[in-house]
C-alpha cells in the first residue's frame, strides 16, 4: 500500500558461470532516455505552465508535519522479495498534494528522501538523487494534473474534486510503476512492459487505498489539525508493520525451499546445484511464455525442490555412479510422490507439491506417476520436466560428459510432443536463441536470488 519506487529495485548482477560467457544485456535507448524526460516534465511545467497548475497553499504546521512523516515513512522501508522496498510514503504524497499543492508536495519528496537515504538509510548520494528526483517528478506530475483538472488545494470537495482526484492517482500509479519497471527491466535484461503488468494488477488495490487515505488525511488536517493528523497515523504505521510481518513471512518461505535444495544437494552430490539450475531456467521459461509472476514464484519454489523425494530413497540407489537397474529405477520412480507429500505440509507450497509430484509426465502417457491426464499436470510441471531433462543432459556426471546446449536443445526438440511438452521445449529454444540461458551460479548452498 505504498510507494514502491526504490533504487534498490535494481537486481543484484546475475554470477557468470566460469565456464560459460554471459550474453551482453542490451538495454534500449528509449528505456535510457525516459527517467532524462520524466525528470524535465517538472521544469517545463514550471516554465511554461498556465497559472492553473502553479498553485500552492502554504501551511507552516501541515508541512513541517509532512515533512517528519516522510522522513518517517522513507527510513521504514519493507524490504521485498527481488530486492525491492515498499514505503507509505505514497498515502502521504496524495495528502500533500490536496493540501499544499505539487510543487510544495515534490519539494516535500525532494528533501526528505535525501535526508532518509543518505543520512538515515545511508545510501549513495547517487542512488538516493536518483529516488529523490523520480519521487518528486512523479508527484509534481500527478498535482499538475490534479489542478489542471480542476481541483482545489485545501480539503477536497465532492463531488467537484473526484475526477480531478482519480486523475492525479491514476496518473501518480502509472509515473511510479513505470518507473519501478524501468529500473528493473534495465538492470535484469526482463521485458520493462512485462514487469509493469505486473506491478499494474498487483499495485491497483494498494493505490486505490493510497487515494482513500490520502483524502482522508488532508480532510483530517482541515478539520482536526495537527492532533488529528497524528491520530491518524497509528493506523498507517500499524498497517507497516503488518505489510513487514508479510514480507518476514515470504522470506522465512522462501529459506525454507531453499533449505530444501541443500539438503539434497548434501544427499546426492553428483546432481549438486542442479535444482538451483532447473529453477533458473524454469523461471525464465515461465516468463517467456508470459505467465502471471504469482505463478512464476511458485514454479521457483517447485523447481527449487522438485527432487526432494529423493532423500526417502536408498542412499546407494540415489549415489549409484552409472546407470540404475530397473528394480531401482522402480524405486527411484517414488520420488515425485514422495516430494509432493514433503512439499504438501506447508500450506502455501501445495500448488507448488502438485508440481512435483507430476514432474515426470509425458504427453505420450509413459511418464509417472501412472494414470495422469493432460488436466492433471499444471504447467509448471511440463516446463520443470522440460528444464530439469536439460540441465540433465548439458551437465557433467561421473560416467559421461555433458552435451553443449546445441545438441540438448536437438534432442528435445526431436521429443516435444511425446516425452517434453511442446509449449515448454519451443520456449527454451527461444531463450536459447537469444542468448538468456546462463544460468546463475550462487557462491554457496544458501546464497540464491529468488529470481535471476
Amino acid at each position: 500500500m505504498g510507494r514502491r519506487l526504490e533504487a534498490e529495485l535494481v537486481m543484484p548482477p546475475e554470477r557468470t558461470p566460469v565456464s560459460r560467457a554471459k550474453a551482453p544485456v542490451r538495454t534500449p535507448l528509449a528505456w535510457v532516455l525516459l527517467p532524462s524526460f520524466l525528470a524535465a516534465l517538472p521544469v517545463l511545467l514550471a516554465i511554461f505552465g498556465g497559472p492553473e497548475v502553479k498553485q500552492t497553499r502554504w501551511d507552516a504546521w501541515g508541512v513541517l508535519v509532512w515533512f517528519a512523516l516522510l522522513v518517517a515513512a522513507e527510513a521504514l522501508p519493507v524490504a521485498m522479495l527481488r530486492g525491492a522496498t515498499m514505503t507509505i510514503a505514497s498515502i502521504l504524497d496524495v495528502g500533500a498534494i490536496l493540501l499544499f499543492g505539487p510543487w510544495i508536495a515534490g519539494f516535500l519528496d525532494l528533501c526528505t528522501t535525501g535526508v532518509a537515504q543518505v543520512l538515515l538509510l545511508r545510501r549513495p548520494v547517487g542512488e538516493a538523487a536518483l529516488n529523490a528526483g523520480l519521487y518528486a517528478s512523479t508527484t509534481i506530475l500527478a498535482g499538475a494534473a490534479y489542478l489542471a483538472a480542476g481541483g482545489g488545494l485545501g480539503a477536497p470537495s465532492f463531488p467537484r474534486d473526484l475526477l480531478p482526484v482519480l486523475l492525479a492517482g491514476s496518473l501518480y500509479f502509472m509515473l511510479n510503476t513505470g518507473a519501478v519497471s524501468l529500473v528493473m527491466g534495465t538492470s535484469s535484461g526482463e521485458d520493462p512492459g512485462r514487469i509493469w503488468r505486473h506491478q499494474f494488477r498487483d499495485g491497483v488495490p494498494q493505490y486505490a487505498l493510497s487515494i482513500g487515505f490520502g483524502l482522508l488525511f488532508a480532510q483530517v488536517r482541515m478539520a482536526a489539525g495537527v492532533p488529528g493528523v497524528l491520530l491518524l497515523v497509528l493506523p498507517l504505521f500499524f498497517a507497516r508493520y503488518a505489510l513487514q510481518l508479510y514480507a518476514d513471512l515470504k522470506g522465512d518461505l522462501v529459506s525454507f525451499v531453499r533449505a530444501l535444495s541443500v539438503v539434497l544437494d548434501s544427499v546426492d552430490p553428483y546432481t549438486h546445484e542442479h535444482s538451483v539450475r532447473v529453477a533458473d531456467y524454469s523461471v525464465r521459461v515461465a516468463r517467456h511464455l508470459g505467465l502471471r509472476e504469482d505463478e512464476v514464484e511458485t514454479i521457483h519454489y517447485a523447481a527449487l525442490c522438485h527432487d526432494i523425494g529423493k532423500i526417502a530413497q536408498r542412499p546407494e540407489v540415489i549415489r549409484k555412479p552409472m546407470a540404475l537397474d530397473p528394480h531401482e529405477r522402480k524405486l527411484m520412480m517414488r520420488h515425485p510422490e514422495a516430494g509432493a507429500r514433503i512439499v504438501g505440509q506447508i500450506r502455501a507450497l501445495r500448488t507448488a507439491a502438485a508440481m512435483v509430484r507430476t514432474h515426470h509426465w509425458r504427453p505420450d502417457g509413459r511418464g509417472y506417476p501412472s494414470g495422469l491426464e493432460d488436466s492433471d499436470v499444471p504447467l509448471g510441471a511440463r516446463i520443470i520436466h522440460v528444464c530439469d531433462a536439460f540441465d540433465a543432459m548439458t551437465s557433467d556426471r561421473p560416467y559421461r560428459k555433458g552435451l553443449p546446449m546445441a545438441r540438448a536443445l536437438v534432442e528435445l526438440n526431436r521429443h516435444a510432443g511425446s516425452q517434453f511438452d511442446t509449449r515448454a521445449v519451443a520456449a527454451l529454444s527461444e531463450l536459447h536463441g537469444l542468448g538468456r540461458l546462463v544460468p546463475a551460479r550462487p557462491d554457496s548452498g544458501l546464497v540464491l536470488d529468488l529470481f535471476p
